[in-house]
């Protein structure tokens, strides 16, 4: 079994943005599961816009998809850009967000740019709301 630094991937927390750097090529239920218990650890309860470069990714397990369907998946999350180079990726994910019905907004990019430009309006959207 993988111990579980090698298990999360790589997060921090910038102008109250999470970002996640994915760094497995597979991702398997327990991974997933990992990087859900370490993003709450970091995120201490407090919700954050989610930007993830997904770019490493090749595939998930369908255990590893479930998983990452359930509501508290997403729990703290207020909306996610996947940043992807691969258009094909771009359209893969955004059919299974529909399938498996993100907990929180969510849609995939292949512009860094723009992703972080619709992240944004839902911190101007949750800023208003406060």
């Amino acid at each position: 079994m993988e111990n579980y630094e090698e298990l999360v991937d790589d997060m921090w927390i910038e102008d109250e943005i999470l970002y996640i750097t994915c760094k497995h090529e597979h991702n398997t239920e327990q991974i997933v599961e990992a990087n859900i218990k370490h993003r709450l650890a970091i995120t201490k309860g407090k919700s954050y816009l989610i930007f993830a470069d997904t770019r490493k990714i090749k595939s998930y397990t369908r255990e590893a998809r479930q998983r990452l369907a359930q509501k508290d998946a997403g729990f703290g999350t207020i909306a996610a850009a996947l940043y992807t180079d691969s258009v094909i990726h771009e359209i893969i994910f955004n059919f299974f967000n529909v399938i498996y019905k993100a907990p929180a907004p969510s849609k995939t990019f292949t512009d860094r740019e723009k992703a972080l430009k619709w992240l944004k309006q839902f911190k101007e959207k949750n800023n208003n709301e406060q």
